[in-house]
């Protein structure tokens, strides 16, 4: 349980730099794009996104998937389906850092990674 507050935590310091970093290359104040995605809701939004719409049976199974994973340096805590077209990893990256990571069950590609500062 730690694990999933410490994760949050540093997810909601991952939004707050990516709103900054936003606000800088559009050229809107941060005051005004912070009040934009807290009414959006950032991790809400990607977390809905659609990795793949591919029937289960062209997925790859979840032991070859969490082995792909393994050998791309991740260390797994927490492996599950994100809605129903995602498989979504909690753990850690090969330089230690906390992560949250998405890869399509199709092709194991990966299609988001949030890092936790």
């Amino acid at each position: 349980m730690k694990f999933i507050f410490a994760l949050l935590a540093g997810l909601a310091c991952l939004a707050s730099a990516s709103v900054q970093a936003q606000a800088l290359a559009t050229g809107v104040p941060a005051s005004a794009a912070r009040t934009a995605s807290a009414a959006v809701g950032i991790s809400r939004e990607k977390a809905s996104e659609v990795c793949t719409t591919a029937p289960r049976s062209e997925w790859f199974s979840e032991e070859e998937m969490k082995l792909l994973a393994q050998h791309r340096g991740y260390r797994i805590k927490t492996f599950k389906i994100a809605n129903n077209s995602c498989y979504e990893i909690y753990g850690f990256d090969r330089e230690g850092r906390i992560v949250e990571v998405y890869f399509n069950p199709v092709t194991a590609r990966l299609v988001r990674q949030n890092t936790a500062r």
